[in-house]
């Protein structure tokens, strides 16, 4: 854990509202124009509290960064069905849970979006291994039968396809509501992976 945020209970209610406000107020600005100030008037706090956490805006920054992750990863632990062996059904469920991310922290996706290359993908990884030695694999992996898979077939490269197809069709659905403004539904967006998941299946599986 990253030393800087020990002292930060993420469970409590005054965190909570800074980091959904700071959440909005960076997906909604470019860096050097997302302030402290609107985050603290958005939150309803003072400018004292948000400094008791954070010394200055790339802290904060970085603060979100590490809590995205650890929330993801910690709601993966806990709610993936390990028992399950299929590799397609743990990666609609990985979609289904962090959609149901959003409801809490409705601009989690978007500032991830935004700052991806500010972030950096080996980042995201590193912190990930930090947080949850192994999880990576362990969600690709970890009681998986690949027994049924069609002779002939890569593995890596049949999860890589899986992961991207899935994951772009759930990106694509998040852009779709985000430009329309509307309240997206979990259960449309499920139905179209299944389609998706339906072939997938048809296409490497016995």
């Amino acid at each position: 854990m990253d030393k800087r945020f020990e002292h930060i209970d993420i469970n409590n209610e005054k965190i909570h509202k800074i980091i959904n406000c700071a959440f909005e107020v960076f997906s909604k600005n470019d860096y050097e124009k997302a302030s402290t100030n609107n985050v603290v008037k958005q939150a309803g706090i003072s400018r004292g509290l948000l400094y008791h956490y954070f010394k200055d805006k790339q802290e904060l920054f970085d603060f979100l960064v590490f809590f995205s992750i650890k929330v993801v990863v910690k709601d993966m632990e806990d709610r993936i069905d390990w028992d399950d062996t299929d590799i397609l059904n743990r990666m609609r469920q990985s979609i289904k849970l962090k959609f149901e991310l959003m409801e809490r922290y409705p601009y989690m996706i978007e500032f991830f979006q935004k700052y991806i290359d500010k972030i950096s993908r080996s980042n995201i990884r590193n912190q990930t291994e930090e947080i949850s030695p192994g999880m990576r694999d362990k969600f690709y992996t970890y009681n998986i039968d690949f027994s049924q898979v069609k002779e002939g077939i890569d593995i890596e490269k049949m999860i890589n396809v899986m992961n991207w197809t899935l994951r772009g069709k759930a990106e694509e659905y998040w852009d779709i509501m985000k430009s329309e403004d509307t309240t997206y539904e979990l259960n449309k967006l499920l139905e179209e992976c299944d389609e998706y998941i339906k072939f997938l299946r048809d296409q490497f599986f016995k």
